[in-house]
């Protein structure tokens, strides 16, 4: 399990929709999930009187992405760009130009992604095409670039506009190509795939040159005065563990190493003679876990800003204008809040923004205005705009993200006792039940997740059916501290379980619940928990369980990153009692609970074969078990679909949903053998 894959799972009608062939759950909701949109990647102009956005098209839609134009003071807006074929992914990432004449912008075209920019006092958006040829690097707007194009992965225009700072993936080698053709392709593990590199590009004329560095390059970041940039490289692989470099890059001069920030760094800025970064928490706790450390200048010791702080750092990190302090998101509880992190110490600041979770949080180059994105249970993700940070926010005016007749539900935040902790979770009951209603228990993902205060498709869809939802934030995950985070080292499925199992106890001693008609669904480590649980209890009718990991042994070696896995449990090798312990499948002879694996072939965060692994397992037990394969799908794709977010596959969220929903409502129904259907 990656990291990135990891941390970011554990964390979106008017139409009339043909339904499938097979049985529906409960109303239409299923498919008026494929008529929502969503909003995402902010960007305020340099004016503070316009904000550029992506908005996506609905899965029914085909599930493109578009640059939208809003005005700040909540106006209409527009659409500003359109893809010209089916195959096309749409367009993302706009970016202003320093002087606001232009918005750059990244367009999926095929299987390429292509830096274009688009002027504001009218015509087409232009190009721009970077290629490689025997080392040498082509480039230019609106021209054919002699040799292999890359692929755009980021940019970013420095704040006198005269420089944009590109991140681009290698085009295919035509010898490699070649040898495709006469089937000579046989790969070594580790060598040939495309580096990441970084060119600066003159914005005027269109020329660019490559700044050499040695691993693949990450998003870089301008300094005020136009004159350097930081950047992280990483290595395509951490399996050997962190090797992350920070550099710092002159316009004009050669690039250098800040030897001083370490191989776990995320992110390095430059605030005068300051420099800031994120890194692994001082403190012992899983990979990705991250505090804020700044340097007060050259030769002084790293001093560490947010040690002890009860939640947890989220996202990018943001220089104040001043260069006084750090502004960021952070994850505290159920609530994602924005924070100011003065570089100097001393308290925290926050900002409200009228909602629990806040996301997507930029400014523009003069620091003018803030955007970002915002919602609640009762919410879906709503982008503003603020003046100052803590100022009231301007709601902007989206097209319609959701259903009109849609009524999501008022989450209630609960606690409860378990082993001396005190463990957060949400609960959702279904609006004027009557009597005991039947109890879904949600696992996140992770383990270092966590569930937020915000609108879910998935538990509207589940509350829909007449069920309660119980979203718990065991030990393990983010938000509650380092501690916390770090409390199922060497003993996942052990206080974790306790912990969900206490919740489960809580609401039904407090709440209508039917005990007797109780389900467990999770995606990736929610999924593995599913796993745990068959092999704990019977108290559930159901269980379902999404691209799991069955067995710490096969994962280890067949995933593709190992250092997250590596924390928890060591080499699994030279620890067998420790990864055995830890593996569902080592309780599969005493599983009873029907239980349904959801699965993407493509999947190499957690393989299918781990899938295959408990389905085999429990089929051979005698216990009810079914196996859906999702073909094309990789862990983020499926897990999207699972959770009801926009998608580009058009029935593969439908056909999750229902067959969980269908599996469940069987168990609940008294079927000893529910069918996924």
């Amino acid at each position: 399990m990656t990291i990135s894959n990891r941390w970011a799972l554990a964390a979106l009608l008017s139409l009339a929709i043909a339904a499938p062939a097979l049985s529906a759950p409960k109303g239409t909701m299923n498919e008026e999930i494929r008529q929502i949109r969503e909003v995402r990647g902010l960007a305020l102009s340099p004016s503070g009187a316009q904000v550029a956005m992506v908005i996506s098209d609905s899965t029914a839609d085909g599930a493109k992405t578009h640059i939208w134009l809003l005005p700040a003071s909540g106006a209409e807006g527009r659409q500003l760009t359109r893809s010209p074929a089916d195959k096309d992914g749409g367009e993302d990432t706009p970016v202003w130009s320093a002087d606001g004449r232009w918005i750059y912008f990244a367009a999926s075209r095929a299987e390429s992604r292509r830096l274009m920019r688009l002027p504001l006092d009218g015509g087409e958006a232009q190009p721009f095409r970077l290629a490689r040829k025997d080392d040498k690097v082509n480039a230019g707007w609106s021209v054919k670039a002699e040799g292999e194009e890359t692929s755009v992965r980021n940019f970013t225009p420095s704040p006198d506009g005269k420089w944009l700072a590109i991140t681009a993936t290698d085009g295919d080698d035509p010898k490699v190509e070649e040898a495709k053709g006469r089937k000579d392709d046989a790969r070594r593990v580790g060598f040939g795939d495309s580096k990441i590199r970084l060119y600066l590009v003159d914005t005027a004329s269109g020329a660019a040159r490559e700044i050499a560095l040695p691993l693949n390059a990450g998003t870089p970041s301008w300094t005020p005065d136009s004159k350097r940039l930081t950047i992280v490289v990483d290595p395509e692989s951490d399996d050997l563990g962190p090797a992350s470099q920070a550099w710092v890059v002159p316009v004009d001069g050669a690039p250098k190493r800040l030897e001083a920030v370490p191989a776990t760094a995320a992110a390095a800025r430059l605030a005068g003679e300051a420099l800031v970064y994120l890194a692994q928490c001082q403190d012992d706790a899983p990979p990705g876990c991250a505090d804020l450390y700044v340097i007060d200048k050259r030769g002084a010791a790293p001093r560490n800003l947010t040690r002890g702080l009860k939640g947890s750092l989220a996202g990018d990190v943001t220089i104040s204008r001043d260069g006084a302090a750090a502004i960021m998101l952070v994850e505290v509880g159920v609530q994602r809040r924005i924070a100011t992190i003065p570089l100097a110490g001393g308290a925290i600041a926050w900002a409200d923004t009228g909602q629990p979770v806040t996301g997507g949080l930029s400014s523009n180059i003069g620091q003018s205005g803030w955007t970002f994105i915002a919602g609640s249970s009762t919410q879906p993700n709503t982008p503003y705009v603020v003046a100052a940070l803590g100022d009231k926010p301007v709601k902007l005016a989206t097209p319609a993200l959701v259903p009109a007749s849609w009524k999501p539900v008022q989450s209630k935040l609960i606690h409860w006792q378990s082993d001396g902790l005190t463990i957060e979770g949400l609960l959702y009951l279904p609006p004027g039940a009557k009597g005991k209603v039947p109890l879904i228990v949600s696992v996140h993902g992770g383990p270092a997740g966590t569930f937020a205060d915000n609108n879910s498709n998935l538990v509207n869809l589940l509350v829909a059916q007449g069920w309660a939802v119980l979203q718990p934030n065991p030990r393990g995950g983010t938000a509650y501290g380092t501690a916390f985070l770090a409390a199922n080292k060497n003993d996942m499925g052990g206080g974790d379980y306790r912990d969900i199992m206490a919740g489960v106890d809580a609401v039904i001693a407090d709440y209508p619940i039917d005990a007797k008609k109780m389900a467990l669904i999770g995606y990736s480590y929610g999924g593995e928990m599913a796993g745990f649980v068959a092999g704990r209890t019977d108290r559930f009718k159901a269980l379902v369980s999404g691209a799991p990991v069955i067995d710490q042994f096969s994962e280890y070696g067949t995933e593709d990153s190992s250092w997250y896995d590596r924390w928890y449990y060591g080499l699994p090798w030279r620890n067998f009692a420790d990864a055995w312990r830890q593996s569902p499948l080592s309780t599969a002879d005493r599983a009873r609970t029907p239980f349904l694996l959801l699965q993407g072939e493509d999947d190499t965060t957690d393989p299918a074969g781990q899938s295959w692994e408990m389905y085999r397992a429990l089929r051979q037990e005698g216990v009810p078990v079914e196996l859906i394969l999702y073909p094309r799908s990789n862990h983020g794709v499926l897990g999207g679909n699972f959770l009801g977010r926009v998608s580009r596959e058009p029935w593969h969220g439908v056909d999750v949903r229902r067959r969980m929903i269908n599996f469940i409502q069987g168990a609940f129904d008294g079927e000893k053998v529910p069918k996924a259907e």
